[in-house]
Order: structure tokens, then C-alpha cells, then sequence
């Protein structure tokens, strides 16, 4: 199976353009050194509930971080309950990719055309504090591990990274490289030894941190369909991905035999869209999966069965390049080529929040609880 990256570097038309952005593909500038923090447990969502406002998550801006980015070069803060946008961040001299919230709540990663920008959520400051340069092209993957100490980037230079965040200039610690095809996608195992990267090719790969090595996985064998995203559940039993036919793959995660190297089996395969697909996310509790599309939906699935639970869309909505589980499963978040971005009831399937403020594609939600 193949993947191609939804994003366009700095100075393409909209996300729209040509019916699906394509990407540029460069070198890495640099080589990696030294040795890898030793890998913590990550996660990049949280689980837990909260009292709720006319049926909508009630939570303070410090019990749940909501943050969307795009096209218009910055990152909104929002208070999920009343839409009510409190921060703006700035991204000079890009459009965002991806986002991640460090799991203490305290830090925002935006993914960019050649960097990787930190900014400091409880801060006063609308600029990074930290900057990440001289990685080629674009950056469409981050994450980090659960205390923060080391982050992961992936891109179209063909090259995942471990970043060292404990020093004061952190370096590329760990390089995993696909030497001939843009990434587009990682997810880290629960784990937290085991990268799901997957290219732009169509091949998905899986990097153990302990040893460098890696095994490869191409979904469909029958011809060269790049695979837009990649998601593991929290529970670490299912890995899903999606690709550019609208096509979504599941496989069950366990360990082999020695109990020290995942071992993937193929366990379903549907037809989510009838376009792209462009995202895949797996609920904090694991009963859903929901899939997003340039069909201008964003679909729930159970994963009990892989059946459908609701079909998100409206009118006006376009093209949903990202969404995210709250932290209680009971709602989704996406985002939406009509510079809107949504909270969605998974039970009822309606729309309960608009999030207005972004002026161009909103590309990018992340929920952190």
C-alpha cells in the first residue's frame, strides 16, 4: 500500500488545488548522532470525562487543550465548550501541517515547510521558543513520548527522526530513512519502542528504537496506493491506515512469540470513502475509529466490528484533512477546507460547535485532556 502527503509546501495554491496536494521530495541535509534518550511510554491523547454544558464538554483551558492550525499561518487556542478562541500563535513563513501537545499540557509542536516550531501554551509570548531548521521540504508527522524528553518527526525529505529534547539545542538523536519516498505518517506503539512510519510509496514500516531494525508492510499488493495516514489505539491491539483510494486497512497488533517484536495480522478491510482518504484516529477508549476524506466527511466506524456509527457532514463543509477524539470518546473534532473546524456528538452524529476564526483551509485539530 501507498501513501501520498496531503500537504503542499509554502507557495502552493489551496489544499484543494488539482483535486489532492502532492509533495516535493528532497535529501536530508544532515546525518544522525548519538544514541536515543531511552524511549518512555507516549501518548498524544488522554482519557477521562467532565461535566458537560447543553451536552458539550465543559472543560478549563487547563483541563483540556484544544488547538487548530492550517493555512493562514497560525495556531489557535480554544475553549472547547463555548468556542470562544483565547491565544493566537504565529507561524511565519508557513502553513501547518501537523500539531501535537506535549502530554503535560505545557507545549504545542506545529509541523512546517523545513521546521519544526514548540510554543508555550500557558505562556505570554505569540512566537515559538523553540525552532527546529534545516530539515528539507515538509514535515508531516510529530509527536513525542509521555514526558516530554524526546519528540518525532517525519517528512518528505524521506527521513523520521528522534529529537533529544532534554538539552538546550536539541539534536537528531535517531534517523530512520526511507531513502526514496516522502513520509507521511508516524505512530508511536504504547509500547513506546515500536514507530509506525508510512510512505508515501505505499509501504509501512515498522522501526524498533531498541535495535534500529525495521520490517516493511505494503497493504495492497496490487498496485502502488499511497497511504495518507497511520493510527495504533491506545490499547495498542489495532493499527489502521488509510489511503488515497478511500480504502482503510486494520491489522491486530501483538507480540511474537519471544514477546519483544509486534507482530501485525490482517484483520479487516473496508471501503470508508469513495474519495481520499486523509485521516485516521483511534478514540482514547478504543471503541471507535473515525476516518476523514475529501469526500467532506469524517466517518465513526466501531471497532467491535468495524460497523458505521455516524456520518459526519454538513453543508458548506469541504474537505476534512484532521480529527480528534475528546478525552471522554463521546465526541470528535475535525478539520475543514472551509476554514471551520467542528465538534461533532459520536452518539448523535450532529454538530454541536463551530470553531471560527481561521481565515484559509484549517489542515491541522489536537485535543490533549
Amino acid at each position: 500500500m501507498k501513501m501520498v502527503s496531503p500537504v503542499v509546501e509554502e507557495g502552493g495554491g489551496s489544499p484543494e488545488d488539482d483535486e489532492v496536494a502532492t509533495v516535493a521530495t528532497t535529501n536530508a541535509t544532515g546525518t544522525t548522532t548519538g544514541t536515543s534518550s531511552n524511549p518512555g511510554s507516549l501518548t498524544t491523547s488522554s482519557t477521562g470525562g467532565g461535566s458537560s454544558i447543553n451536552g458539550v464538554p465543559n472543560a478549563t483551558a487547563l483541563e483540556t487543550v484544544l488547538a487548530t492550525a492550517g493555512y493562514d499561518h497560525t495556531i489557535k487556542l480554544w475553549q472547547i465548550h463555548t468556542a470562544l478562541c483565547v491565544k493566537t500563535f504565529q507561524h511565519p513563513d508557513s502553513q501547518v501541517n501537523d500539531l501535537c501537545i506535549t502530554p503535560d499540557r505545557r507545549l504545542i509542536a506545529a509541523a512546517g515547510f523545513q521546521h519544526v516550531r514548540l510554543y508555550d501554551i500557558q505562556g505570554t509570548t505569540q512566537s515559538p521558543t523553540l525552532n527546529f531548521e534545516g530539515i528539507q521540504k515538509n514535515v508531516t508527522a510529530i509527536g513525542f513520548n509521555t514526558d516530554a524528553q524526546w519528540m518525532y518527526t517525519g517528512g518528505e525529505d524521506f527521513n523520521a527522526r528522534i529529537w533529544d529534547l532534554r538539552v538546550s539545542n536539541p539534536t537528531c538523536q535517531k534517523l530512520f530513512q526511507t531513502h526514496s519516498s516522502p513520509i507521511t505518517s508516524i505512530a508511536l506503539h504504547p509500547n513506546n519502542v515500536e514507530l509506525i512510519v508510512g510512505d508515501h510509496s505505499g509501504t509501512i514500516h515498522v522501526w524498533d528504537l531498541r535495535n534500529d531494525r525495521t520490517e516493511q508492510l505494503i497493504p495492497d499488493q496490487t498496485s502502488s496506493v499511497p497511504v495518507q495516514h497511520v493510527a495504533i489505539d491506545a490499547n495498542g491491539k489495532f493499527l489502521a491506515a488509510v489511503n488515497n483510494k478511500g480504502d482503510c486497512y486494520v491489522w491486530s497488533l501483538d507480540a511474537d512469540g519471544d514477546g519483544d517484536h509486534l507482530r501485525l495480522s490482517p484483520f479487516h478491510r473496508m471501503k470508508a470513502h469513495k474519495r481520499y482518504a486523509l485521516k485516521c484516529c483511534f478514540s482514547p477508549d478504543s471503541n471507535f475509529l473515525a476516518t476523514t476524506s475529501a469526500d467532506q466527511t469524517c466517518k465513526i466506524w466501531r471497532t467491535s466490528d468495524f460497523s458505521l456509527v455516524a456520518d459526519l457532514h454538513c453543508s458548506g463543509q469541504r474537505w476534512v484533512w484532521g480529527a480528534a477524539f475528546t478525552g471522554d470518546s463521546q465526541y470528535v473534532l475535525t478539520a475543514s477546507s472551509d476554514n471551520l473546524a467542528r465538534l461533532w456528538s459520536v452518539e448523535s452524529g450532529q454538530a454541536k460547535r463551530e470553531y471560527n476564526g481561521h481565515q484559509k483551509p484549517v489542515t491541522c485539530v489536537c485535543v490533549a485532556s
